[in-house]
């Protein structure tokens, strides 16, 4: 016997992207928008296109902060979609949207083939066939409130007889998945159960933890929202042959997908080239993801276009120059933001018998701590290397009060060797 599904979650319906850094025209807004609405809408394009036995959605359909009307009654109708053609649907509610945010919520009709798992058991729903016969069994369990700390996997328990079961729970599993501790367990604990297939919502980044006995998978978000989602993202189209074989396909449906491009401004000397190299290259990025995309560009390398970009300005009229020659046309590419990364075309070979270059050997040593194992507190140990780099002499004397701002540690140490470099270069 063959049982096909999608598995599907966290789709934070007619919710808005965050992170941007620019203020966006305004067909890329009414495409943003439109996005996680629009992934949906092709997950249900798709069951009904592979015609499955049912789909399952593994929680987080909603922020709790901005539910919508809209949203709602797009939800109800991909789910009357479904319904209409015979496919039922499974349902459970996550730390975003838990069950008490459902019943405050505006109400809607929901279809017939519509199931929503209740917070106080798990509860087990029955599939059955085109001859009435069972062909699996969907367990579930929902959060009644957004802030859930127990162990829900331990009530799970699988029933005798059942030909295919699967584990339908908002989740995390393991400690390391950098996402908030809502509903902790273990691969033990879901082993435990004695399910065929675990269909997991929580974290965004979709991953396969284990592919048999059971498979455990977390669909990750349909639709990135912000710059941290850059990858691929969809649901997983999931065949289980005779309980021995499963076999999940990871489909993309996200309508808009984040692109980081890396532009090199070597051997260009002058401005309109890079224009055309940005232009171009968002272009490709665009042309590669087959979709509409957000683009945020760096600009590397080494060469005299330095000295003009660091002018004030200049690197927003490249930017708005290379924008405009992407056009407003399917898909669109939007380049969010444009940060220049460039440096002075100088000799940075770190055995030059000179002050540079025990500039270049001391951020190299500094490269090599950072990378040892138990490195833990990267704003502590920075700041310890920066005053270092204050304390001495002729560095403090380059660097005066430029210390760089940033998130990541390797980010900041290389921003303020740029800075050092450029004002050894700018001193001659």
């Amino acid at each position: 016997m063959t049982v096909r599904f999608i598995h599907t979650g966290d789709l934070h319906l007619d919710s808005p992207f965050a992170g941007l850094a620019t203020a966006a025209p305004d067909h890329v807004v009414a495409a943003l928008r439109e996005a996680t609405i629009q992934a949906w809408k092709a997950i249900v394009d798709l069951a009904l296109e592979e015609r499955v036995d049912f789909v399952v959605v593994a929680g987080d359909v909603f922020d709790r902060e901005s539910r919508t009307l809209r949203g709602q009654v797009r939800f109800r109708d991909g789910l009357a979609r479904l319904s209409a053609a015979g496919i039922p649907s499974f349902v459970v509610a996550g730390n975003h949207d838990p069950q008490s945010s459902w019943e405050r919520a505006v109400q809607v009709t929901w279809p017939p083939l519509a199931h929503f798992f209740g917070s106080r058991e798990v509860t087990a729903i029955t599939v059955r066939g085109g001859e009435g016969e069972e062909i699996a069994r969907v367990y579930g369990i929902s959060f009644g409130q957004a802030d859930v700390r127990e162990n829900l996997a331990q009530r799970f328990r699988r029933e005798p007889g059942v030909p295919v079961a699967v584990g339908l729970l908002h989740a995390n599993v393991g400690q390391d998945t950098g996402h908030d501790p809502y509903a902790p367990c273990t691969l033990e604990d879901l082993r435990a159960a004695d399910m065929d297939y675990w269909a997991l919502g929580h974290v965004h980044r979709r991953g396969v933890l284990s592919a048999a006995n059971p498979a455990v998978v977390y669909c990750g978000n349909p639709q990135g929202r912000d710059p941290n989602e850059g990858d691929p993202r969809g649901c997983y189209l999931v065949t289980i042959h005779d309980r021995t074989r499963i076999a999940p396909e990871f489909v993309p449906v996200d309508v808009v997908r984040w692109q980081h491009v890396t532009v090199d401004v070597a051997g260009l000397e002058e401005v309109e080239p890079l224009i055309d190299r940005v232009a171009e290259a968002v272009e490709t990025a665009c042309a590669a993801a087959g979709r509409s995309v957000i683009a945020r560009v760096g600009l590397t390398g080494r060469g005299p276009l330095h000295a003009v970009l660091v002018h004030a300005g200049a690197v927003d009229d490249v930017r708005a120059e290379a924008q405009a020659r992407l056009g407003e046309g399917l898909p669109w590419a939007w380049i969010e933001s444009l940060r220049d990364r460039t440096r002075l075309a100088i000799d940075v070979d770190p055995d030059r018998p000179d002050f540079l270059g025990e500039i270049l050997r001391e951020f190299g040593r500094i490269r090599e701590a950072l990378a040892a194992p138990g490195v833990s507190e990267p704003r502590t140990t920075l700041d310890a290397v920066l005053d270092e780099l204050y304390e001495h002499g002729r560095a403090r004397r380059f660097l005066r009060d430029a210390r760089p701002e940033g998130d990541r540690l390797r980010e900041r140490l290389d921003e303020a060797e740029r800075l050092v470099l450029d004002r050894l270069g700018e001193a001659g």
